[in-house]
């Protein structure tokens, strides 16, 4: 792992988290005032335009619109206020470059995000909370993002040979890059302080059977909710990893399968409350 942190720090520069969000998320942790929330989020006038939009969709409408942040907060509740920062801060924070389709990249991430959420609330007996299943989900593949931030040119390289052979992508990335996609997210989340068991997600969502096994429940839910969402037709802009999806995996996370066209209809319904405010 040091040479792995020694070549990505040399190699591949960590961009840092914006100050707002940062700020933010400590706030939350440590329960302060809707007030001090709303005053460190409305320094940054687009995250508070989103945040209301979101507050004011279809999904969350009370009886008359808002346009207050400490309204906003109260109407989205601690959770979904968590989820949405970070939504807003990882779907933003990268710049657009290459040919890598980051739409697609995004969209697939929070349909994986969501997807974990609901399976951890279905499972039997799981002790993840879905806050944590959702901020997995939506980070499994954000080293895929951090490589094309830094490499550019060289990953549309790893891209395009990854889809035309049989490699896998993280096999092409250690060929060209010298550095996976998974090596990378588990490096930038631990450098950003991630909890151990949201590092171990990203390291480890395409062969869960590697991580700890006092953290392979969080990293198990994020690795069926990645198969569920191929099978749902959501590209992530690279490459596919793993077996077609069938409803018999969420077995392998203590969910019964008879549950899937239950928790698919979920899924669906709360991307499309929140891929509005992400965009």
């Amino acid at each position: 792992m040091e040479d792995i942190r020694a070549k990505l720090k040399s190699e591949h520069p960590l961009p840092p988290l914006p100050a707002v969000a940062t700020r933010l998320l400590d706030l939350i942790n440590q329960d302060a005032s809707l007030d001090d929330l709303a005053q460190v989020l409305a320094s940054d006038s687009a995250m508070a335009t989103r945040v209301l939009r979101v507050a004011n969709s279809a999904a969350l409408r009370g009886s008359t619109p808002i346009s207050s942040l400490t309204e906003a907060f109260l109407r989205l509740g601690t959770m979904q206020l968590r989820q949405l920062i970070l939504g807003l801060v990882f779907v933003h924070h990268f710049p657009r470059r290459g040919a890598f389709d980051y739409v697609a990249f995004w969209r697939h991430s929070l349909h994986v995000a969501l997807a974990a959420q609901q399976l951890a609330r279905h499972s039997q007996g799981s002790t993840v909370s879905g806050y944590d299943a959702y901020t997995a989900g939506l980070l499994h593949d954000i080293g895929i993002a951090y490589l094309n931030l830094n490499a550019t040119t060289r990953y549309k390289e790893v891209i395009v040979e990854a889809r035309s052979g049989n490699e896998s992508l993280a096999s092409v990335e250690l060929r060209l890059l010298g550095i996976s996609h998974p090596e990378a997210a588990a490096f930038m989340l631990s450098e950003w302080r991630f909890p151990p068991a949201i590092i171990a997600a990203c390291r480890y969502h395409d062969n869960p059977n590697e991580a700890r096994e006092n953290l392979r429940d969080l990293v198990s839910l994020v690795h069926v909710g990645d198969r569920m969402v191929w099978g749902m037709g959501f590209d992530n802009g690279a490459k596919r990893v793993g077996p077609d999806f069938a409803p018999a995996m969420l077995a392998d996370v203590r969910v019964e399968p008879a549950l899937y066209d239950t928790i698919l209809a979920e899924i669906k319904a709360l991307a499309e409350q929140v891929e509005s405010a992400l965009a």
